[in-house]
């Protein structure tokens, strides 16, 4: 394990040798463009990484209602780190969906109408973002504004913020990345096929949500789970040996100073236009609705741009034991990224929050309880 304490950029790395981990690393929401998940390095996926080959699928719930900035009165001055997120509740206290022409959209394409799932709502919301290239939005002004102020403060307040009075006006929405299902597969311990690995929360798969997830779900995979995962680790660890060695079996990774700030400072730039370009293909191509072809050049774009950044980090003087902030959750998320995409590719049906108009219907022979035994 590394950790780095950052003083500027070129801090001081230092490695862990463990016994036991356990891996809460939360979601891969970074690989897209606007996502809910907390701006931080967990939520680039950097568990998963470490692990890749004992993934399993992974689905990508796109929650349907996130703030849209652009649609403010007032914009942010800055650009956020994670999207704010127009919680489901609204839909389910009457909340109407709208195009800018004030056209109610959702009973054309579900009975349900707003009230019809996340994944559906999201296609819908898709369907209508290629059909007319617009923005959208969500409208719960008919209601009494008491009610709408004692249901959502938070939401009030931040639309307050940049202009906007939610009792009066609409709010703008768009699709944003919100959660995984499906990850590094646990038993009901929270223990994986490799022996001192333990996962929890968003990283794990531990049956509870199948092909999509359910409200408040993730709170029994992270609680619950957890809670499990402590004593089996504990008593891994307390029969486990370890000697110093270890240190020695791999490179010792160093912070990239001989590198001089200014060689730094460019990699950080290159880094951080790379990473958008990552999230813009993984949008564009591995979205809400996707399809073989897409999915294909997705691949193939991933593929070239990692090579291409790689090759700018050692034309700079960058060495493989070099390790810095940027570099490697830019790494972890070329590894998530492609890691998605091969997934969505292998899956020759539709399910829950997979979609691929290639093949739009479920196929009932791949379906698989999800129980898991203990182990």
């Amino acid at each position: 394990m590394l950790h780095t304490t950052k003083e500027g950029y070129t801090s001081m790395v230092r490695r862990f040798i463990s016994k036991v981990t356990l891996l809460a690393s939360g979601g891969a929401g970074h690989i897209y463009p606007t996502t809910t998940n907390p701006p931080t390095s967990v939520s680039s996926i950097d568990g998963p990484p470490l692990i890749i080959f004992w993934m399993v699928d992974r689905f990508v719930l796109f929650h349907p209602t996130a703030l849209a900035d652009e649609g403010l009165p007032i914009r942010p001055s800055n650009a956020r780190e994670n999207a704010f997120l127009i919680t489901e509740a609204v839909r389910g206290d009457g909340g109407i969906l709208y195009n800018l022409d004030m056209e109610r959209f959702m009973p054309s394409y579900d009975e349900r109408a707003e009230l019809a799932p996340r994944d559906v709502v999201a296609r819908s919301i898709d369907d209508q973002l290629k059909k007319r290239g617009e923005e959208y939005v969500l409208d719960i002004s008919h209601k009494p504004k008491e009610k709408i102020l004692s249901h959502f403060p938070n939401i009030a307040a931040e639309c307050l913020r940049y202009g906007l009075d939610i009792t009066q006006q609409p709010i703008p929405v768009v699709p944003a990345a919100h959660y995984m299902c499906g990850g590094v597969r646990a038993g009901l311990e929270g223990e994986t096929n490799v022996r001192g690995l333990y996962v929890a929360g968003e990283v794990a798969c531990t049956g509870l949500h199948g092909a999509n997830r359910l409200a408040s779900n993730s709170l029994a995979e992270e609680l619950v789970f957890a809670r499990r995962a402590v004593q089996p680790s504990i008593d891994h660890m307390n029969l486990s040996k370890i000697g110093h060695s270890a240190s020695n079996w791999w490179q010792r990774p160093v912070a990239p100073l001989l590198l001089g700030d200014t060689v730094v400072n460019k990699v950080i730039h290159q880094t951080r236009e790379v990473r958008k370009e990552l999230q813009s293909i993984m949008w564009e191509y591995v979205g809400i609705v996707r399809s073989t072809s897409r999915l294909t050049l997705a691949e193939t774009r991933i593929i070239e741009l990692e090579l291409k950044w790689e090759q700018y980090l050692f034309q700079h003087g960058w060495e493989p034991t070099m390790v810095g902030l940027e570099a490697c959750e830019m790494r972890n998320l070329f590894c998530c990224a492609k890691l998605v995409v091969s997934s969505a590719l292998s899956r020759h049906e539709s399910r829950g929050l997979h979609y691929t108009i290639d093949f739009p219907h479920v196929d009932e022979s791949k379906r698989l309880p999800t129980v898991i035994f203990p182990s």
